[in-house]
């Protein structure tokens, strides 16, 4: 999927340990002019791109896929979470 979207915050490149390995990502607020959704680029993009700058002040082409995530609450309910993954964002 392609949209044309404003960054209203960019969370900056992060690496975290689980279950032994080190994960990468960077996360965004992005604003499509009707959905407002959060965005990660996945590990090996998130640290080719940790120190580029993207300005919030104009229009970004993003490029990537939504995933369906099942997970389980703590009281034992199982829920579903949407997650949009960044192949190209410029």
């Amino acid at each position: 999927m392609e949209k044309q979207v404003r960054i209203l915050q960019d969370f900056g490149y992060t690496e975290y340990e689980y279950n032994g390995e080190t994960i990468a990502k960077r996360g965004f607020l992005l604003d499509d002019g009707i959905d407002c959704f959060y965005a990660e680029m996945p590990s090996n993009k998130a640290k080719r791109e940790c120190n580029t700058t993207y300005d919030p002040a104009r229009q970004h082409i993003v490029q990537g896929n939504w995933d369906a995530t099942k997970r389980k609450a703590q009281d034992g309910r199982e829920y579903y979470a949407n997650n949009f993954y960044i192949s190209k964002l410029k």
